[in-house]
């Protein structure tokens, strides 16, 4: 019975942690800092969604995804040593998904400061969205970042942390029907 309880406890703890994690983010921790990215828009033409569901006619040209990746630090703004206020998150991979159909983001986002915020974009063509596979129809759309931390003195301290977010349901038009 010991060993049941050893088995089931770490199993229970591991479930309850993992509810605490919001269903449309997932954050990546390092030594120094909390790392989160979501999507901010889906800009297509003059249609700018910043909630879903979205559209992205390809007729219109590309569509336009914003995003913005946050460092929010352990230590807080003020009195921090140098060798954390300088660290920084360098990013190895960073990748759209529609569907689980992954779209390398290129180029790779800048590096990011302790306790900073980084807003970019990526322009989603045609020939992208084909090259990977996608047709006409509605897919999920989440972004996920893969990075590596370096602390104020260049040396590594966390080595390729994941961490994504979910903005929801992007429909892609190849042929010029519309977006209904």
């Amino acid at each position: 019975m010991k060993y049941l309880a050893a088995l089931i406890i770490p199993f229970f703890i591991m479930s309850c942690a993992l509810e605490k994690e919001s269903s449309d983010q997932v954050n990546g921790v390092f030594n120094f800092t909390t790392a989160s990215v979501k999507i901010d828009s889906v800009t297509n033409g003059t249609n700018i969604y910043t909630l879903p569901p979205a559209c992205i006619n390809f007729i219109n040209g590309s569509g336009v995804i914003q995003y913005t990746i946050k460092s929010s630090g352990h230590y807080g703004t003020s009195d921090v040593d140098s060798i954390i206020r300088d660290s920084e998150l360098r990013f190895v991979r960073a990748r759209l998904y529609f569907n689980d159909i992954p779209i390398d983001i290129t180029p790779l986002p800048q590096n990011i400061k302790y306790n900073n915020t980084l807003t970019s974009e990526i322009a989603l063509t045609q020939s992208d969205a084909r090259a990977a596979g996608l047709t006409d129809g509605t897919y999920s759309l989440e972004i996920e970042m893969v990075a590596s931390e370096y602390n104020g003195n260049g040396s590594n301290t966390v080595l390729n942390n994941t961490f994504s977010g979910y903005f929801g349901n992007v429909t892609l038009d190849f042929i010029g029907s519309g977006c209904q």
